[in-house]
């Protein structure tokens, strides 16, 4: 029987969300429901939420964000030189709008005051033609010149309600960018010098691949270490494409595709050091508003886009083949296996044997193991941890049997990884507990799903259940697991073999 909900319940429900813990997927329903009766008796439950939220978020401007943005103007070095640097690079700041006056406002107040070199961005708008808030859109755009005269160009385009993907391209076809940087109404630029960093970042990258092919991303404070969100993508992709965003898609999977193309290309490089905050509500780092109700309030869609993704994997890889063409075509390999020389042969150590032999003994432990997440560290700083005795001895006694993977720099560990997870080891230096950088990593491949990828350096490696792989640890390496059940894998350091042996 269905539990009744009452207003108080869901205002009580909609504050236990400012607890990361209680933001379950459940949460949106609650919303939408306190949002679809708000013109109502009921409007009390978002106008109290909403109340706290916007005290939640003065607080965190004041204590995060301001202060980020302050010493990052004091870190920024002001010498003539450095800006002289500069490449004379156009950027272009796309971002469809509804409702959201207010946040077009702090947008630009953010864009304005942390470019270094705001002359040269251009910030283009579009908004729907039966938007209620049409007129101060217009009165906005009118006073820009002299409200937000650093940046180069600020422009509004009012057109039908197209939503947000072709809106997104309507712009973009209207921009002179050498650079399109995909925008929202809710973000606020916080690092001051971004605009540089962006530029020395593709001068960076440029020198690597002069064919100029590149998808970047800046941190947004709302994924995790490493992930992506909101793709700005070079001329050279833009044209070769001939389109900004995918239009097949509602919305939900319109960034994810595009990212996914770049990773296929191995063309994805995020500018580090640069916070663009993305104050998304889900996060509790906004209000709940009307484009809230218009754009999130329904799963089913977001379903329905992310079951579209999944079929159209050809497509993107057609997408994919044509921006090789045009690498190919300037004389880069962009299929190249940048990894193939850290790569090394596992059958030349005497182990791999060792450990594909005794496969079926560590997974059949592996599933033995209490817990919902049966991973451990098994060996670190010169001895074996309390996990290691007691929920994986066979794995324990077969790295004791391998005197290499048990040096007192070493660290070995059963690696556990849930789908859609990944997990990073990252280049190892002279001085690094876990190995120096003449080590090799091996990794055992347990239970490998068939849609996990392992990436060493920037490519990707052949690599699946039952498998060894052995590769330096001064190269990175990633894995990610896309499939539908854990992957596992047990890794540990050994040295270098010396030559000749």
């Amino acid at each position: 029987m269905p539990e009744h909900r009452t207003p108080v319940k869901d205002l009580g429900r909609l504050l236990l969300g400012h607890a990361a813990r209680f933001r379950g997927r459940e949460l949106q329903d609650v919303a939408t429901r306190a949002l679809r009766a708000s013109g109502g008796e009921n409007a009390w439950v978002v106008s109290v939420v909403n109340t706290s939220l916007r005290a939640r978020q003065a607080v965190d401007h004041a204590l995060r964000l301001a202060p980020r943005r302050g010493l990052s103007r004091l870190r920024y070095p002001f010498s003539a030189a450095h800006h002289t640097a500069i490449p004379p690079r156009t950027l272009s700041l796309l971002c469809p709008t509804r409702e959201r006056v207010g946040n077009v406002e702090r947008f630009l107040d953010s864009v304005a005051r942390t470019a270094a070199a705001p002359g040269r961005i251009e910030a283009l708008f579009y908004v729907d033609d039966d938007d209620p808030q049409l007129p101060a859109y217009e009165a906005l755009f009118a006073h820009a010149r002299w409200r937000y005269g650093r940046i180069g160009r600020c422009a509004l385009h009012v057109g039908a309600p197209v939503g947000v993907p072709h809106a997104w391209n309507h712009l973009a076809r209207n921009a002179a960018g050498d650079v399109l940087m995909m925008a929202n109404d809710d973000q606020l630029y916080i690092d001051y010098g971004w605009d540089t960093a962006l530029d020395a970042r593709v001068t960076e990258l440029s020198a690597l691949h002069p064919d100029g092919v590149l998808c970047l991303y800046f941190d947004d404070g709302q994924y995790p270490e490493g992930g992506c969100d909101f793709p700005m993508v070079t001329r050279p992709w833009y044209g070769t494409l001939g389109y900004f965003t995918p239009t097949i898609f509602q919305q939900w999977e319109v960034e994810k595709w595009v990212f996914d193309i770049a990773d296929r290309l191995h063309r994805l490089y995020p500018v580090p050091g640069v916070l663009v905050e993305h104050r998304h509500y889900q996060d509790y780092k906004a209000p709940f508003d009307a484009t809230y109700q218009r754009h999130r309030m329904t799963r089913e869609k977001s379903f329905a886009d992310h079951a579209l993704f999944l079929r159209t994997e050809p497509d993107r890889e057609a997408e994919t083949d044509r921006l090789r063409a045009v690498i190919a075509r300037a004389g880069n390999t962009p299929d190249a296996d940048h990894a193939d020389h850290a790569v090394h042969d596992a059958e030349t150590f005497w182990f791999t044997g060792l450990l594909r032999e005794s496969h079926a003994k560590l997974l059949a432990e592996l599933d033995d193991a209490p817990g919902p997440a049966a991973g451990a560290v098994l060996f670190a700083d010169g001895s074996w941890t309390a996990a290691a005795y007691r929920t994986h001895p066979l794995a324990t006694a077969l790295l004791a049997s391998i005197p290499e993977a048990t040096l007192d720099s070493g660290r070995a560990d059963l690696l556990v990884v849930p789908p859609g997870a990944s997990h990073h080891h990252p280049a190892a230096t002279a001085d690094s507990a876990s190995g120096s950088d003449a080590g090799l990593r091996v990794l055992f491949g347990l239970r490998v799903p068939d849609a996990a990828q392992l990436r060493v350096g920037d490519g990707p490696v052949p690599w699946g259940t039952g498998q060894c792989l052995v590769h330096d640890t001064a190269a990175p390496s990633t894995l990610r697991n896309d499939g539908t059940e854990p992957l596992a894998a047990l890794t540990f350091v050994v040295p270098r073999p010396a030559p000749g042996e």
